[in-house]
């Protein structure tokens, strides 16, 4: 026996190919995914700051006051790809593992990062599946121990399906972790502007509620919203300028962003390199949370330039920051060997019995 088996003779097996190739089979029925573009921003909406005819590189004039800073990260891994067998075909599975944690810093960079909060690590086997009935994996993970993989079953029938869920997975702890950092500023009565750290999470803003000291670190940009003028803007900012805050969407979740240039780019690289976008909480009433979001878009355009990576230390410097660098290796370490991983999973599968 090759696989645990489900009820209904169902069984998981692995996909043969490193999860750094994908999946040596792949439904090419039409089920590509559909994310529907980006709609561009009206004027009004790039206009929150400043009208669109005055939009110019802006150099920090009042910051926020920052006792400290706290950044947060999330790493997702897969270490294989499965099938699940069932009588009525196959469905796509990712077996996988995340783990979230913070660290805190001066915000001059005179001390060094040091863990605040997690690691919170968790390991998921996500099957595009309405249901699935398969015991939990529980595989030997080496000094780490043992690791317990919770089969759940996640919308979407093609091959992405399961990392996506996984992506999902490590999204929600992001935001547990925010949630317990918040409830332990509370209980220690450091609630005002002066005296919580600002929290930067890699990549996009957590939904956490109206939280202005909760923002947002996006390194890449996929789609590009903002009309031509404005993107002329961002394109030419110098080194420690950032864009007029603007906003994007409507209701609770609208948000406020900007970008920011970290480094001056190389004379070799595109406009937008060394550039980052910010992100932070509107809601329903942006106009008055206007205020708090520009002292905190002065603070980003005078402080995070110097936890900015150099190209010998990442190769994503300079949007990669020390910090979190240094957070996520400590998150790797915590998830254990991939390859022994993959080896002990391939032993429980092949034993049966769902343990090795």
């Amino acid at each position: 026996m090759r696989a645990p088996p489900g009820r209904g003779g169902a069984q998981l097996r692995l996909e043969p190919w490193s999860v750094t190739h994908g999946a040596s089979w792949q439904d090419d029925g039409p089920h590509d995914d559909d994310t529907g573009g980006a709609e561009a921003l009206d004027e009004a909406a790039v206009s929150v700051e400043l009208p669109l005819a005055e939009w110019r590189g802006l150099t920090p004039t009042a910051p926020a006051a920052v006792s400290r800073v706290w950044f947060l990260d999330g790493i997702r891994r897969v270490e294989a790809r499965a099938v699940l067998d069932t009588a009525d075909g196959q469905r796509f599975a990712a077996i996988g593992s995340c783990a979230v944690g913070a660290v805190e810093c001066a915000p001059d960079g005179s001390a060094p990062a040091a863990l605040c909060a997690g690691p919170i690590t968790e390991r998921w086997c996500a099957v595009a599946a309405a249901s699935v009935d398969l015991p939990d994996l529980l595989v030997g993970a080496g000094a780490a121990g043992a690791a317990t993989y919770r089969v759940v079953a996640c919308p979407g029938d093609d091959h992405q399906a399961p990392t996506l869920e996984l992506q999902r997975r490590m999204r929600a702890a992001e935001v547990r972790l925010v949630g317990e950092l918040r409830a332990r500023l509370a209980a220690q009565g450091r609630t005002t502007a002066g005296d919580a750290p600002l929290l930067v999470c890699d990549g996009p803003r957590p939904y956490v509620g109206p939280d202005e000291r909760v923002v947002g670190y996006v390194k890449t940009v996929q789609q590009q919203r903002l009309p031509l003028a404005a993107f002329r803007v961002v394109r030419a900012l110098e080194a420690g300028e950032r864009s007029p805050v603007y906003l994007v969407g409507s209701g609770p979740q609208a948000r406020f962003e900007w970008y920011l240039r970290l480094r001056d780019p190389r004379p070799w690289l595109h406009s937008l390199a060394g550039s980052v976008r910010l992100q932070a909480h509107a809601g329903e009433r942006p106009h008055e949370l206007l205020a708090a979001a520009k002292a905190v878009a002065d603070w980003s355009a005078a402080n995070l330039g110097r936890f900015a990576t150099r190209a010998h230390q990442d190769p994503r410097a300079p949007q990669q920051l020390l910090p979190v660098r240094a957070l996520e290796e400590t998150l790797r370490r915590r998830l254990g060997n991939p390859q022994l991983l993959r080896r002990r999973l391939e032993v429980a599968l092949a034993a049966g019995s769902g343990a090795a």
